[in-house]
């Protein structure tokens, strides 16, 4: 019995585009016109090229692309639903970025961490409030509502996973006071979860990229995958599930819909792509081969900058010190000495402010009480902090009066404008209000605790792309129309509505999480395609 179906490819190469606007590149991946049947039989395949044979390499029940917390939520549900999973990933190893992630946004689970201050009680409703009002009312409330909902119960089945939480709260940016779970070990979520996925029978695969979508032309059924540039084609017999993560490398879709960055920005994904970090390559092809088979997308314009590495001049010299930045009790300040912006704000907001300086460079000052953070934001020793005093891309002081003259020295900043400054808003954490910015008390403390330390100068990279694929609450890909389309679903980064133009660090782990397991368990609940 044959079945027709149909892929496109889009060839349209930017690579000069690419270069600038995220940190790397990789080949674009088209598709075909193909003719499937079952596996080991023979079928049509009809492109630019003519005409060729194909058959099925491989069949299972589900095959999810990409294997980030998306992923491995998507491929571990679906195994707990009964049914087959094959994981693919285009990378050498398994995980992207979530291999070092280690922030999960919850307003509670089963462990009942203590919030970090003694007035702040968290919900489900105050944290779709505060993701709703960070997003400027951009992020789709009732998608919003289901991860927020779901977060708590989410921590426990990472907890029944093997996954282990640090025993304090990171204090979240965004939020009233409410904080976030920290895992003891950066990437625990994709080692604990792709070893169950295994030792469930689950089959995971690396460097095997997505070429196209194989769909059914008379039922309109998404039937399996295309990947290796047309190489191999695995059937899955209940559909397909997408969650390719973010596509701010791709140059196809970037040039078409995100403006184009400042140039230090684009220095700095490029400076950081050299530390071998797992920030990419975020391409789109999976979004393209969906849209070849009738998906709509959604918030395909919002990009999310990240304003916490230092400037390429620092970075080539393998100097990351992104942790510096990451607490909301800090001040942030300009190089003329000025702050600019709510420190405890959401950090794509920070960003956004960012970009509005001239040179898009700032500051921040911390005093002892960053060093150590509990919850892991400061990974620096002071020895190693001392370390970048002495080489003048830092300043310190044992006094205000010494960090501000360090500060001039090694930075360039005035001093008594610096002084000035960090003198004005330690009077307005004694007074409970921020006068200039308007800052939550909860995220006020003062500069008062020797050593004090300033720098190095940061800037912003972009970070992640907010648009995707357009699903419903079921995590079904859904076409111009709204329609289902059969057999195909998505979560996480690759998907739009969930977050909106600006998120809360931490929520588009937990959304991935959240859709990624039930795109899993309504797979696993499809009917085998004939």
């Amino acid at each position: 019995m044959g079945e027709s179906v149909s892929i496109s490819k889009d060839g349209l190469s930017r690579r000069s585009f690419l270069k600038g606007a995220g940190i790397g590149a990789a080949g674009l991946l088209g598709a075909t016109a193909l003719s499937a049947c079952a596996s080991g039989a023979s079928a049509s395949s009809a492109n630019a090229a003519g005409s060729a044979d194909i058959t099925w390499d491989e069949e299972t029940d589900v095959v999810v692309v990409g294997s980030g917390a998306a992923g491995v939520a998507a491929a571990m549900a679906a195994l707990d639903g009964g049914a087959e999973v094959i994981m693919i990933d285009k990378g050498a190893a398994l995980g992207g970025i979530t291999s070092v992630c280690e922030q999960y946004c919850a307003y509670d689970s089963s462990l009942h961490l203590p919030q970090n201050f003694d007035d702040v009680e968290d919900s489900a409703e105050i944290m779709l409030e505060d993701a709703l009002r960070v997003s400027r009312g951009t992020a789709d409330r009732e998608l919003a509502k289901i991860y927020c909902d779901r977060s708590a119960e989410t921590i426990d089945w990472m907890l029944e996973h093997g996954c282990e939480f640090k025993d304090t709260l990171r204090v979240s940016d965004g939020r009233h006071g409410q904080g976030k779970y920290i895992l003891k070990a950066a990437g625990d979520l994709t080692v604990k979860f792709t070893a169950d996925i295994e030792a469930a029978g689950g089959k995971t695969m690396t460097d095997t990229p997505l070429t196209g979508l194989v769909r059914d032309e008379e039922s309109g059924r998404v039937i399996g995958i295309e990947c290796d540039e047309g190489e191999k084609h695995i059937r899955a017999r209940k559909g397909v599930v997408i969650c390719t993560g973010p596509w701010s490398d791709d140059e196809v879709l970037i040039p078409r819909h995100v403006p184009e960055t400042p140039e230090i920005v684009k220095q700095c994904a490029e400076t950081l792509a050299a530390f071998g970090m797992p920030y990419g390559p975020y391409t789109g092809e999976a979004i393209r081969s969906a849209q070849s088979v009738g998906a709509a997308t959604r918030h395909m314009e919002y990009v999310m900058f990240d304003p916490y590495y230092s400037v390429p001049e620092i970075m080539e010299q393998r100097i990351a010190p992104a942790g510096l930045t990451r607490a909301v009790n800090q001040i942030l300040i300009t190089p003329e000495g000025e702050r600019f912006t709510d420190e405890g704000k959401s950090r794509g907001d920070i960003a956004i402010d960012i970009l509005k300086l001239e040179g898009n460079v700032y500051y921040p000052v911390i005093d002892k009480r960053h060093l150590p953070d509990p919850t892991g934001s400061i990974k620096f020793p002071e020895e190693k902090l001392d370390e970048w005093v002495e080489m003048g891309i830092m300043a310190k002081g044992e006094t205000l009066e010494e960090l501000a003259a360090s500060m001039e020295a090694n930075l360039g900043i005035p001093q008594s404008a610096a002084l000035e400054t960090i003198n004005r808003y330690n009077g307005f954490c004694a007074a409970g209000e921020d006068a200039d910015f308007g800052k939550d008390p909860h995220h006020m403390t003062p500069i008062d605790e020797p050593p004090f330390y300033a720098g190095p100068a940061e800037t912003c990279r972009v970070m992640y792309t907010h648009g995707g694929l357009e699903t419903d609450e079921g995590a079904h890909v859904v076409d111009l129309d709204g329609a289902v389309i059969p057999g195909l679903y998505a979560a996480g980064m690759c998907t739009g509505g969930p977050l909106g133009y600006i998120t809360i660090s931490g929520n588009w782990q937990m959304s991935s999480l959240v859709f990624g397991r039930i795109a899993g368990e309504n797979v696993a609940a499809e009917a085998v395609a004939e």
